[in-house]
């Protein structure tokens, strides 16, 4: 199948190429301020549009699909972006569109899309291998309000954001099972204690404590009947955001395989270049097969999204396998054939080896996808169709 990018698609990465070009001191300087990251690069976000661009018409985004933001992430991975810009854009701007009131949203979207305030997401937990299973925070009520115990990990562009949005579990009513809600919390709200960090990549991070966080009903976004459950919307947007990252990784990838290709290309040993031995040439290539195979992957995944399929997970699943896998060899290789150098500050390629190393463990680690994409593709039988699997009977199974 051909793949090519529409005419809007590549103005938007090459835009984001010149702009993150001319953004080269704030794109990858560590995040130790108050801020969380350089104001001005995210205001410069803004006026690009980026933290527009995945949010609905209706909603004063651009309405940008799977493979607009595909591409903006691609170029952010090129150049080893630190911002926030999948969690705070990608997965909580988009929740306050898709699942929050009238009132929230227009509280809320046109701050966020003008880069006047930031939100952040607290969903990752201890012992959650994946971004879809069930929670461990709770949400009791109190009064007319609800009640937050918990403990979140490596939220990302948790420190200085306006708010943040904490998924928990309601109480099960009746014989029905616990449902999931999202709450908007203020930064600033009592019983909530941030613990900043660094994420292997120098982005800054804060895992957070929730001991006894007060929230009003009107905290909940959208609805706050217990009956209904948002974790099919919450599990989408995150599955959408996981294919988002698989297009930064082959960034990162494509930019790690074009410094090792000039680095053993300029690096001499034994009188030649180190590229002009065949055994580098075949790692080479194997490493460029690699970004080619990742890449692939992501287009699908984000074709599968853009079409409205109806298992977006399991298209957020293949892609993580898929591109996982390749990100851990191309990001050793790129090291190895820089010898003792690739590990060092002064050398672009750490920090890529990073931001790879990374991805791995983003939105559930490689290993859990590829076991969960192969237990969905065995119990649709999508494999009795392969040209070249053999056919296998059924009660081996």
């Amino acid at each position: 199948m051909h793949f090519s990018l529409t005419e809007q698609q590549q103005l938007i990465e090459s835009s984001a190429l010149d702009f993150l070009t001319r953004e080269a001191g704030r794109r990858q300087a560590p995040q130790d301020s108050a801020a969380g990251l350089a104001p001005p690069l995210w205001q410069g976000f803004a006026e690009m549009g980026w933290l527009a661009l995945p949010l609905p018409e209706m909603c004063g985004g651009f309405g940008g699909g799977a493979i607009d933001t595909g591409v903006l992430m691609r170029a952010m991975g090129r150049h080893g972006v630190n911002a926030p810009y999948h969690a705070c854009v990608l997965l909580a701007a988009r929740l306050v569109a898709e699942l929050g009131s009238a009132a929230q949203r227009e509280q809320w979207l046109p701050a966020l899309a003008g880069g006047d305030k930031r939100m952040a997401l607290a969903h990752e937990e201890p012992h959650c291998h994946a971004p879809w299973t069930p929670r461990r925070t709770r949400a009791l009520r109190d009064g007319d309000g609800w009640r937050l115990d918990g403990v979140k990990l490596l939220a990302a562009g948790a420190p200085g954001a306006d708010a943040l949005l904490v998924s928990a579990l309601l109480p099960a009513t009746g014989a029905g099972p616990a449902q999931h809600a999202v709450f908007l919390v203020p930064a600033q709200a009592a019983g909530l204690r941030q613990h900043p960090c660094h994420t292997a990549d120098g982005a800054l991070a804060a895992d957070l404590c929730l001991d006894g966080v007060r929230v009003s009903d009107e905290a909940i976004l959208g609805t706050s009947d217990p009956s209904h459950d948002c974790a099919p919307t919450l599990h989408r947007i995150l599955a959408e955001g996981l294919v988002s990252l698989c297009w930064e990784a082959c960034g990162a990838m494509q930019a790690a395989l074009e410094q090792t290709v000039g680095y053993t290309r300029q690096r001499m040993q034994f009188g030649q270049a180190l590229a002009g031995f065949q055994v580098i040439q075949h790692r080479l290539a194997e490493m460029a097969v690699c970004c080619e195979e990742a890449q692939a992957a992501s287009e699908l995944a984000a074709l599968r999204v853009d079409s409205g399929s109806a298992d977006v997970l399991a298209a957020a699943a293949m892609a993580k396998s898929k591109v996982g896998r390749a990100a851990r060899f191309v990001a050793q290789e790129a090291v190895q054939l820089h010898g003792a150098m690739g590990v060092s500050e002064e050398m672009p390629v750490a920090s890529l080896f990073r931001k790879l190393t990374l991805f791995q463990q983003q939105g559930g680690g490689t290993g859990w996808h590829s076991h969960e994409f192969g237990q969905r593709l065995l119990a649709s039988n999508a494999w009795r169709y392969s040209q070249t699997l053999p056919l296998i009977p059924a009660n081996t199974l």
